[in-house]
């Protein structure tokens, strides 16, 4: 490789100790710390992909501390790590400044922008994909829309003002790709961090307003893209601003032979192939499944049973409980879903999970359903056995014990579900189920 003929002139001192610094510093960031990343990256399966393998290829962050406080949580202190690679950095500088006595630092420092490119990159577009396939925050289902405003956390709340508009959320997704797209190409490489700080900026300030959990990861893409667009913005400041002729003076190598141009052209079209062309078809199958791995589950409920249901009859231990907001024993109401939860209201608190729900391909597991929201709702994933007419009902928040229930269902008519217990171990005897036909204008809004 040679040097481009628009070479920069030699650096200060300043200029050298402060890319130092920033080498060892945005090296750290950018490269994976954790040798699970490792482990997961030896052990794939290339043969047997699932979207998510090529995901949690490119998600990751440096994770040194885990600060068990509301700080540590949504505050300043969860950016922890950011101070501790920052010290360690200026220690490595100046060790660095005692061995090393070069003038400028050209050709690093392309290599150190290259490496931050393409962590970018790869970090938005698997980012923007799970937003594409309508996998980060999906529709509320109808469980959703019966509980009260006051009972979800305020982080809940902003997911599903995005989830209820499936094609906002398209659009963001395609902002993140395009923006890590753009990455891959060192002469499209400034619209791509500018629409990475963009997109970035606004999930940072979101998550902060909202207490939502990904403030540091989208903080992490702002600061890197940032790093990228530092050496342009004065320039064009000058152009746009002070309407001055700019002449760009850049390091670029030159690939001169046969070798170092089909290397470059290669690692640059595997990256490609992975993370855009690779992981766009594993998301579209996965997406068009029967098994396919979602924050809601995908298997089907008990057919024609969708809806809000009130109950009129509740027997527990021989006796039958007239309704009462305040019994903790009783169930208020009940909704089944089109897939496979049955959920139901006690008077009873609930602790809350604060996660942001994780794709699952098994109904059991998925949390996305009871996560940011309290008001004493249990949800239970069912398996049915058509020949029996059983229930077999799992607490899928392990709150109660046991944590598995069996049921007989009778459907007499299109209103009507009666429940009996199947269990020995349980003391609810019989539940009388009658459905409200209820309409729901965020669902069937083409037809108002």
């Amino acid at each position: 490789m040679t040097v481009h003929p628009n070479t920069p002139k030699p650096w200060s001192v300043a200029e050298r100790f402060l890319f130092r610094v920033a080498g060892c510093f945005f090296l750290t960031m950018c490269i994976p710390l954790s040798w699970n990343y490792y482990r997961h990256l030896f052990l794939l399966d290339w043969s047997n992909l699932n979207y998510r393998d090529i995901t949690n290829l490119g998600r990751f962050s440096p994770n040194l501390l885990n600060i068990q406080t509301e700080s540590g949580r949504w505050g300043f202190a969860s950016y922890s790590d950011w101070g501790i690679i920052l010290l360690g950095s200026l220690i490595g500088a100046a060790l660095w400044s005692l061995a090393d006595r070069r003038q400028s630092y050209h050709k690093l420092y392309y290599w150190l922008r290259v490496i931050v490119r393409y962590r970018i990159a790869i970090g938005m577009i698997e980012f923007g994909f799970v937003k594409v396939f309508l996998i980060q925050m999906p529709f509320p289902p109808i469980a959703t829309l019966h509980i009260n405003f006051g009972d979800f956390t305020a982080q809940k709340l902003y997911w599903l003002s995005v989830g209820i508009v499936p094609s906002y959320q398209v659009f963001l997704g395609l902002v993140e790709v395009t923006a890590g797209f753009l990455l891959f190409f060192r002469k499209t490489a400034f619209l791509g961090a500018f629409l990475t700080l963009c997109a970035s900026a606004n999930i940072v300030y979101i998550n902060h307003a909202y207490d939502g959990g990904v403030h540091v990861y989208s903080a992490y893409f702002v600061l890197l893209a940032l790093f990228l667009l530092w050496r342009d913005i004065p320039r064009i400041g000058k152009l746009l601003v002070y309407e001055q002729d700019i002449t760009p003076l850049n390091y670029y190598p030159k690939y001169s032979g046969i070798i170092q141009k089909t290397m470059r052209v290669l690692t640059k079209s595997m990256f490609i192939l992975v993370f855009v062309v690779l992981l766009a078809i594993l998301h579209w199958r996965n997406y068009n499944s029967v098994n396919r791995n979602m924050k809601l589950p995908v298997e089907p409920g008990l057919a024609e049973t969708a809806g809000y249901y009130e109950v009129t009859a509740f027997n527990w231990k021989g006796s039958f409980i007239p309704p009462s907001p305040f019994d903790s024993i009783r169930w208020q109401d009940a909704i089944f879903e089109t897939y496979s939860t049955l959920s139901f209201k006690i008077n009873q608190p609930i602790p809350i999970n604060l996660s942001n729900g994780v794709p699952r391909n098994n109904g059991l597991l998925s949390d996305w359903e009871f996560s940011g929201r309290g008001g004493g709702r249990r949800f239970y994933y069912y398996e049915v056995d058509t020949i029996e007419n059983v229930l077999q009902l799992q607490d899928k928040q392990q709150l109660t014990s046991p944590p598995s229930i069996y049921l007989a269902y009778e459907h007499p008519n299109d209103s009507t579900i009666v429940l009996r217990n199947k269990s020995a171990n349980s003391d609810l005897r019989y539940i009388q189920l009658t459905k409200i036909f209820k309409r729901y204008p965020l669902i069937e809004k083409d037809d108002y």
